[in-house]
């Protein structure tokens, strides 16, 4: 299991290994992802909020501004696709997004059917599915993420995917989350939202296909940090690991116990 990680100051990523003890080495691999081919991030300041992967390895990088992701490969230093997100109308959440001054994506999860699911940060915080234009939504459920070690279906080339659906916070969701700062799938297989402002880590209900209401489940507070907290993934055992956004790059990945999406036995809730 590989941790990848992301920054928006400069176009480079960095990844290492799970070691697979909390006392184990980590050893830190970067690329500069400005010179990979067919990239148009900028060197500096590339606004990238988020990141993931598919099975193959892959990389999907999720851009504020403007509103696109590429997905990479890394080891053929080429980009494989990008994408323009676009959500259509005149809702006050198509308004928000298109504002060049507007709070857009900071958290992204890979669907099945080469469909994404976005976190929008907040004025207003939202929930949203973006697919190929005239395709249907799928939401997400319980496990019905991207499976491990799956590819995520997607032609090479340029797209433009659109807002398929959209999920609100419920009320007792948006009192515990002020903000919405980066999502993640555990290994328990449900989603999981991290709130920077409210420092919070939040499970998440399921989510029509069609959009709705986004409830909450279960919610932990982070306590004192020593800087925010953005970046959200989990160990094999479901340990939440935060990263923190800090003046300097160091001492910035915080593994936190217990066990939050821990796998449970069959039967479990």
């Amino acid at each position: 299991m590989f941790l990848i990680a992301v920054g928006d100051r400069v176009a480079k990523i960095a990844w290492f290994s799970q070691p697979r003890s909390d006392g184990g080495r980590i050893d830190w691999h970067t690329k500069n992802i400005a010179k990979l081919s067919g990239s148009m991030l900028p060197k500096h300041d590339p606004q990238i909020e988020a990141v993931c992967a598919d099975g193959l390895g892959r990389v999907l990088l999720l851009q504020e501004t403007p509103p696109r992701v590429e997905l990479i490969d890394p080891k053929a230093l080429k980009v494989v696709a990008s994408i323009d997100l676009a959500v259509e109308g005149r809702s006050k959440i198509a308004r928000a997004w298109s504002d060049p001054k507007g709070s857009r994506g900071e958290g992204v999860v890979l669907l099945p059917g080469g469909h994404l699911l976005v976190a929008k940060e907040k004025k207003p915080a939202a929930f949203i599915e973006f697919g190929p234009p005239h395709s249907k939504s799928r939401g997400l459920v319980r496990g019905g993420a991207l499976a491990d070690g799956e590819r995520w279906p997607i032609k090479n080339g340029h797209h433009r995917f659109v807002a398929l659906a959209i999920w609100l916070p419920d009320k007792r969701l948006g009192k515990t989350c002020d903000d919405f700062s980066d999502l993640e799938i555990g290994p328990d297989g449900y989603l999981y939202l991290l709130s920077d402002k409210s420092s919070t880590i939040a499970r998440i209900d399921d989510l029509a296909a069609g959009g709705g209401t986004a409830a909450l489940l279960d919610a932990w507070r982070l306590g004192d940090l020593d800087g925010k907290p953005e970046g959200l993934t989990f160990t094999a055992q479901g340990r939440a690991i935060i990263g923190l956004d800090t003046r300097k790059p160091r001492r910035n990945l915080v593994l936190l116990e217990p066990a939050v999406a821990q796998l449970r036995a069959r039967g479990q809730a």
